[in-house]
């Protein structure tokens, strides 16, 4: 789930990373770099791109919906589309050699 508002909106995020001095990533760039794969779902990615900037650079990224998704050219090619149920699609990435996943 994108946000705990029920109408996606993030405004509760926006308001606690404005106590956040600039600059200050509290520790994100260094975790994200420890990742294998980010998993979120189709709402969530939708949420992202509206950021306008894809914020995830190299690291792979499936996105978990029922029907395909056509991805936008200008994302990198470590994006991918799944239906997998939860259980499946972490058996697959850990045959792959996935060992820390993010889910969004």
């Amino acid at each position: 789930m994108v946000s705990s508002r029920a109408n996606g909106e993030l405004d509760w995020l926006d308001a606690e990373n404005a106590t956040v001095p600039k600059g200050e990533d509290c520790g994100y760039l260094k975790f994200i770099k420890t990742i294998d794969v980010l998993v979120m779902g189709r709402k969530t990615y939708e949420k992202v791109l509206s950021f306008g900037m894809w914020p995830y650079g190299n690291t792979s990224v499936i996105v978990l919906s029922s029907n395909k998704i056509e991805f936008q050219n200008d994302l990198n090619q470590n994006i991918e589309c799944s239906s997998e149920s939860p259980k499946k699609l972490c058996e697959r990435l850990s045959k792959e050699g996935a060992k820390r996943l993010y889910v969004d």
